[in-house]
């Protein structure tokens, strides 16, 4: 009985432990937000002068709202938040002066809050392409961009977005270049994630999520992004077609082969079992259904107004015991079956092999060895479709080094990050205390299953569950010392209140004393049965000489 009783000294400390460790109660955030970021080509705290430098789009096919709302945790730290559903939004600000990569590389980073998770919509940025295009209006759905970055999801996407858009130097068209298995973000959690996306001058990308590293790909890689940055120097020949007299089927049907006349195509996969026999107890026309004999009717039960009672039909019992109704054969394999009949394929004595177009120099090849020298960006824009709101942005930040943006997130993310877990572990806290039963049922449900894997093998398990089992009970017996102490001096103060009463009051009688009288009473009836017993087995072994 070793294991229960562990077990108890076990749940006792863990809820022991859990009263003397409960985590202060979470307060806001205390975050100092910088208006301007020194080394920042561009920052955006979202302060509540956000709409003197951001426009939202007046095109018709946007029209969600944008608002200033604080994060989950509360605070006075805000955000930019998508406040519609199921609506498209759009946003953009222009810089005075184009940001342009080239030689430097980019940094673009921003904290994301998903208030109510995300099932099914964007929340990324567009840096917009420097051009004449760009509207001092807002954004419209032709404006051009040159990276897009961000989580994305709905359906089988679920990913973080880096797609650049590179135009060919010889046909001037612009291509999107996605990268390859890009992130995937985790948009349920509804807790504040960074997003950074790094470029370097060496054509290297890196895609961090919460400072931590999740991607890294090369620009000029043939197999990182898709379609490739630069072409392949072949192409499939647009002229070339498939000769009509082209055989590229590696097999054929056997010559002369003809379905054998006995050959059956309907005969069917399973027939009724031609040695199965109706059992003669059968019962053809016994019901399925019959009265419950041992019903009875309802004494309160009234005729007019309910009609005639009947009782509750129950299955037959002969139908089990002798099957009735409509006899049938069990079905079984037909051994005449042999399904569609085919021709034996042979070899293809006319086959050419599989068909390609001829290859031709592509006529738009070129090489792009500083593909990181992208098109210089003129502004920042969200333009996305979702059917959750609460998609909060904040702390945008576009540089060319990327300690810039780290040296913000020390500031900002990490210090909400903290917080957040803070809040998190003072919730589940505050959530075991209304309901500890859920959380001690839990415990105790492991606890005995522990127990009883144990027993079943106690060397193996046994082990653990001592190892696992002892700094609980040293817990117990000495984590709780605070209140042990403060316990001690109650019953002090108590005990000397209760000694000043007694002076008052009348001698209570020695419990003790009748105790030991009893007990000495008790011992004495023992002696003398002891004593009696002895004197008959002595007399018993005296009467056996004059018996013999």
């Amino acid at each position: 009985m070793l294991y229960p009783r562990l077990l108890a000294v076990a749940l006792l400390a863990a809820r022991v432990h859990a009263e003397d460790e409960a985590p202060a109660e979470a307060t806001g955030p205390s975050i100092e937000i910088p208006a301007t970021l020194e080394g920042a080509s561009f920052f955006e705290p979202f302060l509540p002068t956000w709409q003197s430098t951001w426009k939202v789009s007046k095109d018709a096919d946007f029209s969600g709202r944008w608002k200033l709302e604080p994060y989950l945790l509360g605070g006075e730290d805000t955000g930019l938040v998508v406040s519609d559903p199921a609506r498209k939004h759009a946003v953009s600000t222009l810089f005075p002066e184009p940001f342009d990569p080239k030689g430097k590389g980019l940094v673009i980073q921003y904290e994301l809050q998903l208030k109510n998770t995300l099932q099914c919509g964007g929340a990324y940025l567009k840096l917009l392409t420097a051009s004449e295009s760009l509207s001092h209006d807002g954004f419209i759905a032709d404006t051009p961009y040159t990276i897009m970055f961000g989580p994305d999801k709905c359906g089988d996407t679920n990913k973080v977005h880096f797609i650049m858009r590179h135009q060919n130097p010889l046909s001037k068209e612009w291509e999107e270049k996605h990268l390859v298995t890009p992130p995937v973000p985790d948009t349920m959690d509804k807790q504040t994630h960074l997003y950074t996306a790094i470029v370097t001058t060496d054509n290297q990308v890196k895609i961090l999520v919460d400072n931590v590293e999740k991607k890294t790909a090369s620009l000029l890689s043939e197999t990182d992004f898709k379609p490739a940055v630069n072409p392949p120097k072949q192409i499939d020949d647009p002229e070339d077609k498939k000769p009509e007299d082209w055989v590229d089927e590696k097999q054929m049907d056997e010559l002369g082969a003809a379905k054998p006349d006995d050959w059956d195509e309907d005969a069917p996969r399973e027939i009724a079992d031609p040695k199965s026999f109706k059992p003669e107890s059968w019962l053809d026309d016994a019901p399925d259904m019959v009265p419950d004999g041992s019903a009875e009717k309802p004494s309160d039960w009234d005729e007019d107004e309910d009609g005639e009672w009947e009782a509750p039909l129950v299955k037959n019992p002969d139908c089990e015991k002798f099957g009735c109704g409509e006899w049938k054969a069990p079905q079984v394999a037909n051994p005449d079956y042999k399904g569609k009949w085919f021709a034996k394929k042979v070899d293809n004595p006319d086959y050419k092999g599989v068909w390609e177009p001829a290859k031709i120099d592509n006529p738009h090849f070129f090489t792009d060895d500083s593909p990181h020298a992208m098109a210089p960006i003129g502004g920042i824009g969200i333009e996305i479709w979702t059917m959750q709101d609460g998609i909060l942005f904040d702390n945008i930040v576009l540089a060319h080094e990327a300690s810039v943006a780290s040296g913000l997130a020390e500031k900002t993310f990490v210090v909400r990050k903290g917080l957040e877990d803070t809040k998190k572990k003072v919730d589940t806290r505050a959530a075991a205390t209304e309901n500890p039963e859920g959380v001690m049922g839990q415990a105790k449900a492991f606890a005995f299953k522990a127990y009883y894997t144990a027993v079943d093998n106690p060397l193996i398990v046994g082990g653990s569950l001592f190892l696992g089992l002892v700094p609980l009970i040293l817990l117990c017996c000495f984590g709780g010392s605070k209140k042990k102490a403060a316990a001690e001096d109650d019953a002090g103060e108590d005990e000397a209140e209760d000694e000043d009463e007694a002076e008052d009051e009348e001698p209570v009688k020695d419990v003790t004393e009748e105790k030991k009288g009893k007990k000495k009473a008790a011992e004495k009836k023992e002696e003398e049965k002891k004593e009696t017993a002895s004197e008959k087995k002595g007399g018993a072994k005296k009467r056996t000489p004059k018996a013999s």
